[in-house]
């Protein structure tokens, strides 16, 4: 069933559709909200308070086929208003990744941690809106017309706040590195 009439259904009250909905949107939406909040027990829960909030509030959705937009609004406005309130702390390592390191060496492993770690503390020096817009593009792969509606602006304020993120990431990179050239910045 496509995901459009699961969230008809959910608008209706389903909670088996719910549960659908909530199966398919939890580890992107954990990903996000731990990137967003910078810590793993926020992110939960920030995705609580989503889920939370998508239900109650599943009346005032009027299109069914605007449910991921709508559900990362939430999700991020829910991100800044926690974050806000709490003291950021660096989790160990990403919640639900799942991923498992094949074809690597130890040693392989270990730098990419490390650069990981290194982008993730400079993505956290970024201000919140731009640090947002980032990790919806880059972790979440939407489109910056669904970024746009996420956030409430318009696609050139998004591109914007893509463009001075990477530029003060760069910055942030050779300084910290002593002018190690990051290509994924390039």
């Amino acid at each position: 069933m496509d995901e459009e009439n699961i969230v008809r259904r959910m608008i209706n009250g389903d909670m088996d559709a719910f549960g659908e909905l909530m199966e398919k949107y939890e580890r992107p939406a954990l990903r996000a909200a731990w990137l967003i909040s910078g810590n793993a027990a926020d992110s939960e829960d920030i995705v609580q308070e989503t889920f939370t909030a998508c239900y109650l509030n599943r009346k005032k959705l009027r299109d069914p086929a605007a449910f991921k937009t709508w559900f990362y609004r939430i999700l991020t406005r829910s991100a800044w208003k926690i974050s806000r309130k709490s003291r950021k702390e660096q989790p160990e390592e990403e919640p639900a990744s799942g991923q498992a390191d094949t074809g690597r060496s130890v040693l392989e492993n270990c730098i990419m941690k490390e650069e990981e770690r290194i982008l993730y503390e400079a993505v956290e020096k970024l201000p919140p809106k731009q640090k947002t817009v980032l990790i919806l593009y880059y972790y979440n792969d939407m489109p910056i017309r669904e970024i746009a509606r996420v956030c409430g602006v318009f696609e050139g304020t998004v591109k914007s706040r893509l463009f001075h993120a990477k530029e003060q990431l760069k910055q942030i990179l050779t300084q910290e590195e002593g002018g190690k050239t990051w290509t994924i910045l390039s």
